[in-house]
């Protein structure tokens, strides 16, 4: 068994589980303390938005959905600092 957090290599066999978690990955998901788990690893990466050349691709059709999509990627950028 492999700890369910993405990217995060630790297996059964090297550590203690606490249900599909590992336990750094359970100790940063309960109590965001963890330098060693790959979840605060993971929750680290710099934020990446999309260009207004990608969402104008997505919307081609709607000229409304510009504003919407920034206004839900600020709303987002909001939740992720």
């Amino acid at each position: 068994m492999k700890c369910i957090v993405k990217d995060c290599i630790n297996q059964t066999h090297e550590g203690q589980f606490v249900g599909e978690l590992c336990a750094p990955c359970h100790k940063f998901v309960t109590t965001g303390n963890e330098v060693h788990s790959q979840a605060y690893r993971n929750a680290q990466r710099t934020w990446v938005g999309l260009t207004d050349e990608e969402i104008r691709a997505c919307i081609a059709s709607n000229k409304y959905a510009f504003e919407i999509v920034r206004a839900a990627e600020a709303k987002l950028k909001e939740k992720n600092t």
